[in-house]
């Protein structure tokens, strides 16, 4: 699967509430067999609002206050879902757990 059939994908969670879409994809790389890296998907991010966190999500990051917290407003409903816990078998993807119980983005 390619990461463009990924991005924008409509999101479901278990008791079908729209959870928005996969935005991004978080990936980590690995020693492959041959000895090159592989990326190895290790979750998505999935919300409503098309705006980009630019790392702004991180409590480490500084910038001007006013974007950092409206960054962070915006993002408030969007969620880090495990790659394990993501079902494609069809056109939207269902996540396996109630959105209650999905991390938030990290907070300061």
């Amino acid at each position: 699967m390619r990461a463009g059939e990924l991005i924008g994908r409509p999101v479901r969670d278990v008791t079908g509430r729209d959870l928005g879409a996969i935005r991004e994809i978080r990936a980590e790389a690995t020693p492959g067999g041959d000895g090159m890296p592989e990326l190895v998907v290790r979750g998505v991010i999935v919300g409503r609002t098309r705006v980009r966190l630019f790392g702004y999500q991180r409590h480490d990051q500084r910038g001007p206050a006013p974007l950092v917290a409206l960054v962070r407003r915006l993002h408030r409903h969007t969620r880090y879902v495990p790659w394990e816990d993501v079902d494609l078998s069809g056109p939207v993807a269902r996540v396996r757990r109630p959105f209650a119980e999905l991390a938030p983005l990290d907070r300061p």
